[in-house]
């Protein structure tokens, strides 16, 4: 599943996912798009949002190591207020937020929750780590943003998302490969 997150969601958003594939996260924000697009940007937050916590709450259910729960759980706890601020957002810039995975996100959803164990565990990780690789990306791209609410929502939320990358980048060398 390594990387298919990002594919998937980049896909979704018409965008190519080659500039993400193989570079840092900063830069490859600055090669994804020429401009920021402020409602672009709120319809991929919310979406890859909506993924973290779905996914966290099935890593709170299936989860085998107790590090990785760990983690689940504070995504959970922290994706709370950054769902409240994309939905400030999306109220702001007429953005409907998602209700439901996107299809290809969904078919990734559904391979994950068919794992157990270890598996399970190594799995969710490397979503974890595809997917806040994007959200930074996206939020590295707001900061340019001439709304002001835009860009406080980026800096607040940057170092949050960055930490949590951190987080299962520190537990995925810890587990045991299969």
């Amino acid at each position: 599943m390594k990387k298919v997150f990002m594919a998937v969601m980049l896909a979704t958003m018409g965008m190519s996912s080659v500039a993400l594939a193989e570079t840092p996260e900063e830069e490859a924000a600055s090669e994804l798009a020429v401009t920021h697009n402020d409602t672009l940007f709120v319809q991929a937050a919310a979406n890859s949002n909506l993924w973290s916590v779905k996914a966290a709450r099935l890593a709170v259910r299936l989860a085998k190591n107790s590090k990785v729960e760990a983690l689940a759980l504070q995504e959970l706890a922290e994706h709370v207020n950054v769902t409240e601020g994309i939905e400030a957002l999306a109220g702001k810039f007429g953005v409907a937020m998602p209700t439901a995975l996107d299809p290809l996100v969904e078919s990734l959803f559904q391979r994950l929750s068919n794992l157990q164990g270890n598996r399970f565990d190594r799995a969710y990780l490397h979503t974890v780590i595809e997917s806040h690789m994007y959200d930074v990306a996206i939020l590295s791209l707001a900061l340019s943003s001439r709304d002001a609410d835009v860009k406080a929502f980026a800096e607040k939320n940057l170092p949050i998302l960055r930490g949590h990358l951190e987080a299962a980048q520190e537990i995925l060398r810890t587990l045991p490969q299969e």
